[in-house]
């Protein structure tokens, strides 16, 4: 199928939202892929695409300059064994838990991905700076809320205030480490020394595709006379979704322009309302985050029976603290 000239304003643009470099400042665990970021979730290797540098004029400081604006790529694998208890301090360490995370620092901005396993939802996301077998105060803070309890992965945008932080993470990244949070270790959960990576990486790759798509927008949203609001006009997302066996959804979303608070899989044709028959996530998302992956279980054979025989019966819908009854929504269909 080829691809809308919507979709692809949308996937350049979330694309934009990684790799463009950000103004100057003003003052591998387990199941992680071989070589991160070879596959994005829409398909496309975000990391090949050019970023374009400013001309040289032969001077230290344009050198400078070109060093910060050149995209940097860092790694981390993150146990439970890395953390540091302190004495009388909050719980740390979750032994089971594992994650892999990707930065990549342009400028003084951070995008950043996680995958994570075997811990609770994630309730912030930090890097510090600290050496291996040292705790350190948080410098770069990526997510400040709780991730919904079915994420698995999630990718984010941030900026970093002072830009001596950004320099020091690209010139020691070894000094700084990657820490998840969770409720029952507030502490720190899972921790991570960052690493430099060759070349380039697709933080996107850490999320998964799926054999069913949806292309979402406001102007597939139906308003119902007298219902909430919906229907938000720059809101665009693409979700992929994976049915597995007879009770289990995968999901993927991206998305510009929402800060999504609810996402589900309705029954409805076109143009039709219906009713959530999958709820794939019950929370809002942090602010800084711009895509997610995620599992669902325990749900109706029957639901997912249906669901595979004919996806166009089915939309997926995110919703929005402005528009309650549905930011964004787009038909199913087989890829």
């Amino acid at each position: 199928m080829k691809m809308p000239v919507a979709v692809s304003a949308l996937a350049l643009t979330v694309c934009g939202l990684v790799l463009a470099p950000a103004a100057p400042p003003a003052s591998a665990a387990p199941g992680a892929p071989t070589t991160p970021g070879t596959h994005s979730m829409a398909g496309m290797n975000h990391a090949a695409m050019p970023v374009t540098a400013p001309t040289s004029t032969g001077s230290r400081a344009d050198g400078v300059r070109r060093s910060h604006e050149r995209p940097q790529y860092f790694a981390a694998t993150l146990n439970g064994r890395n953390e540091v208890p302190v004495p009388g301090g909050p719980a740390v360490g979750d032994y089971d838990g594992q994650a892999t995370g990707l930065v990549r620092v342009q400028g003084n901005r951070v995008t950043f991905a996680f995958r994570w396993k075997k811990i609770g939802a994630p309730t912030l996301g930090h890097i510090h700076q600290g050496k291996a077998g040292v705790n350190g105060d948080v410098k770069v803070p990526l997510f400040t809320s709780a991730m919904p309890a079915t994420v698995n992965a999630a990718a984010g945008v941030t900026t970093v205030s002072d830009s001596a932080i950004a320099d020091a993470i690209r010139r020691r990244p070894a000094e700084f480490y990657l820490n998840l949070h969770t409720a029952e270790f507030p502490g720190g959960a899972v921790r991570g020394q960052l690493h430099s990576l060759r070349g380039s990486a697709d933080v996107l790759g850490l999320l998964r595709g799926g054999t069913l798509k949806a292309f979402l927008s406001g102007d597939q949203e139906v308003p119902t006379p007298g219902g909430p609001a919906v229907g938000d006009p720059t809101g665009r997302a693409v979700s992929f979704i994976q049915p597995r066996g007879n009770a289990r959804v995968d999901y993927s979303f991206a998305w510009v322009g929402v800060r999504p608070t609810l996402g589900h899989i309705h029954e409805g044709k076109a143009g039709v309302n219906g009713p959530v028959v999958v709820p794939l996530f019950t929370t809002a998302m942090p602010s800084t985050i711009i895509a997610v992956s995620g599992t669902v279980v325990g749900l109706d054979s029957k639901i997912l029976r249906r669901i595979k025989q004919k996806p166009s019966g089915f939309y997926a819908n995110l919703h929005t603290a402005e528009f309650p009854g549905g930011a964004v929504r787009g038909q199913l269909f087989r890829r």
